[in-house]
């Protein structure tokens, strides 16, 4: 049934629920905020020497790219956090259940989430 489930998950926790959907989305959430363009920008920024002997070296290009891939990332996933505080509201009980006993979400929650996302978008 659930399509996602957050590794090394600690079961019944004393959180809300929104939380709980926010940490086990997470995983499956940075990997559709990821956008194409910034696989090969990480790729190229792990290539910075790093550690005290490259002090001169202030970043380089590569850590533009770097930086631009991470922010990249990061600012799509930002705008995921509403939208799944939203659609964990429309959790049945037994969704519950299972979300806050294995970090499990429900097939349909990644689609609503989605739609959630461009509907706040455009407003």
């Amino acid at each position: 049934m659930g399509v996602a489930r957050a590794k090394n998950w600690v079961p019944n926790r004393p959180v809300q629920d929104s939380r709980l959907a926010w940490e086990a989305a997470v995983p499956e959430l940075r990997r559709r905020a990821n956008p194409w363009w910034a696989v090969p920008l990480r790729i190229l920024g792990a290539a910075v020497p790093m550690g005290p002997r490259h002090k001169h070296v202030p970043g380089g290009p590569t850590g533009y790219a770097r930086e631009i891939g991470q922010e990249a990332s990061g600012g799509r996933l930002k705008q995921f956090a509403i939208p799944v505080d939203v659609v964990s509201e429309r959790l049945s009980p037994d969704e519950r259940r299972l979300l806050r006993a294995e970090g499990e979400l429900p097939d349909w929650f990644f689609d609503a989430v989605e739609e959630e996302r461009r509907v706040r978008k455009n407003r």
